[in-house]
Protein backbone atom coordinates (compact mmCIF):
# COMPACT_ATOMS: atom_id res chain seq x y z
CA UNK A 1 0.00 0.00 0.00
CA UNK A 2 1.28 3.43 -0.88
CA UNK A 3 1.87 5.95 1.86
CA UNK A 4 0.06 9.28 2.16
CA UNK A 5 3.46 10.91 1.63
CA UNK A 6 3.29 10.07 -2.07
CA UNK A 7 0.12 12.14 -2.55
CA UNK A 8 2.09 15.28 -3.62
CA UNK A 9 3.88 13.23 -6.31
CA UNK A 10 0.58 11.76 -7.50
CA UNK A 11 -1.09 15.19 -7.60
CA UNK A 12 1.86 16.67 -9.50
CA UNK A 13 1.76 13.79 -12.02
CA UNK A 14 -1.94 14.55 -12.60
CA UNK A 15 -1.15 18.25 -13.07
CA UNK A 16 1.50 17.33 -15.67
CA UNK A 17 -1.06 15.15 -17.44
CA UNK A 18 -3.62 17.97 -17.49
CA UNK A 19 -1.05 20.40 -18.90
CA UNK A 20 0.08 18.03 -21.66
CA UNK A 21 -3.53 17.19 -22.52
CA UNK A 22 -4.41 20.80 -23.30
CA UNK A 23 -5.11 21.25 -27.00
CA UNK A 24 -2.21 22.76 -28.88
CA UNK A 25 -4.09 25.94 -29.74
CA UNK A 26 -3.78 27.05 -26.10
CA UNK A 27 -0.02 26.58 -26.00
CA UNK A 28 2.02 29.46 -27.42
CA UNK A 29 4.41 28.44 -30.21
CA UNK A 30 7.94 29.85 -30.38
CA UNK A 31 9.15 31.30 -33.68
CA UNK A 32 12.53 31.71 -35.37
CA UNK A 33 15.63 30.78 -33.40
CA UNK A 34 13.46 30.26 -30.31
CA UNK A 35 12.13 27.07 -31.88
CA UNK A 36 15.56 25.54 -31.26
CA UNK A 37 16.24 27.25 -27.93
CA UNK A 38 12.70 27.60 -26.74
CA UNK A 39 11.46 28.33 -23.29
CA UNK A 40 9.38 25.21 -23.83
CA UNK A 41 12.35 23.10 -22.72
CA UNK A 42 12.58 25.10 -19.49
CA UNK A 43 8.90 24.42 -18.91
CA UNK A 44 9.57 20.70 -19.32
CA UNK A 45 12.37 20.95 -16.74
CA UNK A 46 10.08 22.88 -14.42
CA UNK A 47 7.35 20.26 -14.70
CA UNK A 48 9.47 17.16 -14.13
CA UNK A 49 11.92 18.38 -11.46
CA UNK A 50 9.15 18.74 -8.84
CA UNK A 51 7.83 15.32 -9.80
CA UNK A 52 11.08 13.53 -8.99
CA UNK A 53 11.64 15.70 -5.92
CA UNK A 54 8.19 14.86 -4.54
CA UNK A 55 8.65 11.13 -5.19
CA UNK A 56 11.89 11.19 -3.21
CA UNK A 57 10.18 13.23 -0.51
CA UNK A 58 7.68 10.39 -0.19
CA UNK A 59 10.54 7.90 0.15
CA UNK A 60 12.17 10.13 2.77
CA UNK A 61 9.02 10.33 4.86
CA UNK A 62 8.77 6.53 4.89
CA UNK A 63 12.48 5.81 5.38
CA UNK A 64 15.82 7.34 4.46
CA UNK A 65 16.10 7.38 0.65
CA UNK A 66 18.66 4.90 -0.60
CA UNK A 67 20.12 3.99 -3.98
CA UNK A 68 17.05 1.92 -4.84
CA UNK A 69 14.67 4.83 -4.19
CA UNK A 70 16.72 7.05 -6.53
CA UNK A 71 16.69 4.35 -9.22
CA UNK A 72 12.92 3.86 -8.89
CA UNK A 73 12.41 7.62 -9.15
CA UNK A 74 14.55 7.89 -12.29
CA UNK A 75 12.84 4.93 -13.96
CA UNK A 76 9.36 6.21 -13.16
CA UNK A 77 10.22 9.77 -14.23
CA UNK A 78 11.69 8.72 -17.57
CA UNK A 79 8.85 6.32 -18.33
CA UNK A 80 6.32 9.03 -17.48
CA UNK A 81 8.22 11.54 -19.65
CA UNK A 82 8.15 9.28 -22.71
CA UNK A 83 4.54 8.26 -21.99
CA UNK A 84 3.35 11.88 -21.95
CA UNK A 85 5.23 12.65 -25.16
CA UNK A 86 3.76 9.58 -26.86
CA UNK A 87 0.27 10.70 -25.80
CA UNK A 88 0.90 14.11 -27.35
CA UNK A 89 2.21 12.54 -30.53
CA UNK A 90 -0.42 9.85 -31.08
CA UNK A 91 -3.52 10.67 -29.03
CA UNK A 92 -3.98 14.33 -28.15
CA UNK A 93 -5.26 16.37 -31.07
CA UNK A 94 -3.29 19.52 -31.83
CA UNK A 95 -0.21 18.47 -29.86
CA UNK A 96 3.04 17.00 -31.10
CA UNK A 97 5.28 15.10 -28.76
CA UNK A 98 8.92 14.71 -29.63
CA UNK A 99 12.12 13.13 -28.39
CA UNK A 100 13.66 16.49 -27.45
CA UNK A 101 10.81 17.23 -25.07
CA UNK A 102 11.18 13.76 -23.53
CA UNK A 103 14.90 14.42 -23.07
CA UNK A 104 14.12 17.79 -21.43
CA UNK A 105 11.64 16.00 -19.16
CA UNK A 106 14.32 13.44 -18.24
CA UNK A 107 16.82 16.20 -17.48
CA UNK A 108 14.12 17.72 -15.27
CA UNK A 109 13.87 14.40 -13.42
CA UNK A 110 17.65 14.47 -12.86
CA UNK A 111 17.48 18.10 -11.73
CA UNK A 112 14.83 17.23 -9.15
CA UNK A 113 17.04 14.41 -7.85
CA UNK A 114 20.03 16.74 -7.55
CA UNK A 115 18.03 19.41 -5.74
CA UNK A 116 16.58 16.84 -3.34
CA UNK A 117 20.02 15.39 -2.66
CA UNK A 118 21.55 18.83 -2.02
CA UNK A 119 18.78 19.92 0.32
CA UNK A 120 18.42 16.65 2.23
CA UNK A 121 21.99 15.39 2.59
Amino acid sequence: MLSKYYIPAFVWAVIIFIIIAMPGVYVPKPHGIWELLSYDKLIHLAMFAPLSYSILWGFRKNAKPNKQSYIITVIFGIIYAFFTEALQLYVIVGRNGNIYDAIADSVGVALGLLIFHKINN
